[in-house]
């Protein structure tokens, strides 16, 4: 008979902290019976704290797991009255292993849909709990959200999951899974247990310096004299590190090469590898951090019970907060307020490009303050946006009409408002537009013409591409025949059906065409108001996220670098580096990063580290691979400063700077930094 667990947690005694309710007992005989296993074989053994099972995970499958199913291995769906699923393990391993959980709230779970997912690194030894989070609750406007608060953190190892919506009232199966294993490992499993919190209101948690309340590590500010510490401490630590020995004004190899000073960046090809070329013709290798500005904003409408405290009325911070409208927040600002005093925006500004200077960083990425460029001390880059028609693509991403007669004027405008900064030698280069949809991710490489095609959005890209398709297609049975469609006229095509996978497969042969001419539009457009109103700056192109292969053709063209954001573990895991080299152009990589959850944040942003240590590994790793590349001339950080807690105006609350919220420089990542510089242009030299 099935029980609610709410039920039998709510009769747990009261004066427990933390009630606990058996899932199933691994070592129950016959269970395995009941257990669906993948690439994986499982058998009881004694172990000094009594019977487990041990399960030996084989390699031979991208994803082989150990799945109990309600009904069958275990009887209770009902999980709502539940904080954590905790399983107790032991390592018999000699090294640590990628553990990872998925719980599944319905039969049609497919690791994307309807499950929540993560793992965790268990080392050696035993046994441990493994705790994973089933928080029910979701606040709005977070991606990361706060941790189980009723539950010890202190205690166990804890899986961050995604954050994907579960019906804890319908658990219809969870699962241990290894994730692409490249050998055989083994696992013991002790318990299978339900965690529930005495209490799991929710509280206020954020502190008066924008900090997570409930959690503490090294670095975290407890009251204003910790800042003015932190201060003091890096006055004496940038002192006592200068810039690195072998630069130039503007970070160029002053021990390389002497070429031809032209007094303005350019692109070169040096000994086979391309290179930036600093003014004083020196050749220069572009490493950089994004979002070099004070503030650290956030939304406030509806939120005012996250924090301990806001500021009142006449308090000098005030002006860091509003609850007019929507509100805000900034917490960064604040504390920087409290730090430097009413100047703090000026020495915020110097403060950084001091930073960067330091940690061996020579150039100031995208979206950062125009204060800081001005300051002559460090190159930076400049990003362009304008307003002209626009088609929406996917939920997030639009792309401009091209072929408007609103498009080139608004391009030439933008550009021509940086008229300021043309002649300046500092200046590295420009950026048009971020991410545009070029494609979608995976197989999906048109789905910026399949997209325009039937968007319920009337634009002059579609009656282009409309007037080319009846002049090739006689009737419009001729393109559903090659196309594998229904349009039942040509004017049935516009809020059609979106073309499916297969079909816009099926479709390649003119829908390849169309992203060239998309491409060739866009980047001819861009590139000649570059030439006509910045002459002699360099034109980066629009940021690539998802691209195809007929846009990164049409890009090399027209771009004097192109650059990609590539999040991935390593700069060469992406198709950026293959399509460079066989086509022979120069990258710069916008965009990288990597998160933990060690420092009281909430989020990993798109890659993550098991810890500060990782992150800072993981940075230095990735830096390298790109200063080797014959075709990387440089990489930007995304970003300065973390994330808010409570997220920014889209909901991200990354642990992504290389400060934190209280502008405290991370430790560990000021150090990787400092020794890759240190060598970066022997790396980038040697065979």
């Amino acid at each position: 008979m099935k029980t609610a667990l709410a039920a039998i947690l709510l009769a747990a005694a009261a004066s427990a902290q933390v009630s606990r309710q058996a899932v199933l007992d691994p070592a129950a005989p016959g269970l395995m019976a009941k257990a669906d296993l993948l690439s994986a074989t499982a058998n009881v053994v004694d172990t000094a704290t009594g019977p487990a099972l041990e399960v030996a995970f084989g390699h031979d499958n991208a994803w082989p797991h150990l799945m109990f199913r309600a009904g069958e291995a275990y009887e209770t769906t009902d999980w709502s009255g539940a904080n954590v699923l905790a399983f107790t393990v032991t390592n018999p391993m000699a090294e640590p292993i990628q553990v990872n959980v998925r719980v599944d709230d319905s039969g049609e779970a497919d690791g994307s849909r309807h499950c929540r997912q993560g793992g965790v690194t268990v080392p050696p030894g035993g046994p441990v709990e493994v705790r994973f989070d089933l928080s029910a609750f979701r606040l709005e406007g977070m991606r990361g959200q706060p941790r189980n608060r009723g539950v010890d953190r202190a205690v166990g190892l804890w899986i961050n999951p995604s954050w994907r919506e579960l019906d804890l009232g319908h658990i219809v199966a969870f699962q241990l899974f290894m994730a692409k294993p490249q050998q055989d490992f083994t696992l013991r499993l002790h318990k299978v247990e339900l965690l529930k919190a005495e209490s799991n209101e929710l509280k206020p948690f954020v502190d008066r310096f924008g900090q997570f309340t409930d959690e503490e590590w090294p670095g975290k500010v407890h009251e204003d004299a910790d800042l003015a510490k932190a201060k003091a401490e890096e006055e004496a630590d940038l002192a006592a590190h200068p810039a690195p020995p072998d630069r130039d004004r503007f970070g160029g190899w002053v021990a390389g090469p002497q070429l031809d000073a032209t007094g303005r960046f350019r692109v070169a090809k040096q000994d086979g590898k391309w290179w930036f070329v600093d003014p004083d013709g020196r050749l220069f290798w572009s490493s950089g951090i994004t979002c070099v500005r004070p503030e650290s904003a956030g939304p406030l409408l509806g939120r005012e019970k996250y924090f301990v405290w806001l500021p009142e009325e006449g308090d000098p911070l005030r002006p860091f907060y509003s609850p007019k409208g929507k509100g805000w927040l900034d917490f960064g600002k604040m504390n920087l307020f409290r730090k430097f005093g009413t100047d703090y925006a000026a020495t915020s500004h110097e403060l950084a490009t001091e930073r960067l200077r330091s940690w061996g960083f020579n150039t100031v990425g995208n979206w950062s303050a125009g204060e800081v460029w001005r300051l002559d001390k460090v190159p930076y880059t400049i990003p362009v946006g304008f307003r002209s028609p626009r088609i929406e693509i996917t939920d997030t991403r639009s792309f401009p009409d091209v072929f408007s007669p609103e498009f080139e004027p608004a391009v030439r405008k933008s550009v021509a408002a940086l008229a300021a900064y043309k002649d300046d030698p500092w200046l590295l280069g420009v950026f048009i537009e971020n991410e545009l949809p070029w494609a979608g991710w995976g197989k999906n490489a048109y789905l910026l013409p399949a997209t325009i095609l039937v968007s319920e959005t009337d634009s002059q890209m579609r009656q282009t591409m409309l007037q080319e398709l009846r002049q090739k297609y006689d009737t419009i049975a001729k393109l559903n025949g090659v196309w594998g469609t229904a349009f039942a006229s040509w004017e049935a095509i516009p809020g059609g059906p979106k073309l499916t996978n297969e079909q816009q497969d099926k479709a390649a042969g003119d829908l390849s065409p169309f992203c060239t001419l998309l491409a060739e539009r866009y980047f001819s457009v861009c590139e000649q108001a570059m030439r006509d109103l910045l002459p002699g700056v360099l034109y980066f192109g629009p940021r690539l996220a998802s691209f195809n292969r007929e846009t990164v053709a049409v890009a090399a063209k027209h771009c004097d670098v192109v650059c990609f954001n590539i999040y991935n573990d390593l700069p060469s895991d992406r198709e950026a580096d293959e399509l460079a080299k066989e086509m022979d152009f120069p990258i710069v990589i916008g965009e990288f990063h990597f998160g933990a959850l060690d420092r009281g944040m909430f989020h990993t942003g798109l890659r993550k580290a098991e810890n500060q240590a990782e992150r800072a590994a993981k940075f230095a790793a990735y830096v390298r691979t790109a200063a080797a590349a014959d075709w990387c001339v440089g990489t930007h950080w995304f970003q300065y400063r973390d994330q808010p807690l409570t997220g920014r105006f889209d909901g991200e609350n990354y642990n992504i700077g290389f400060v934190t919220i209280t502008d405290t420089p991370y430790p560990e990542m000021r150090a990787a930094a400092r020794d890759l510089h240190t060598e970066l242009y022997r790396l980038r030299t040697t065979p």
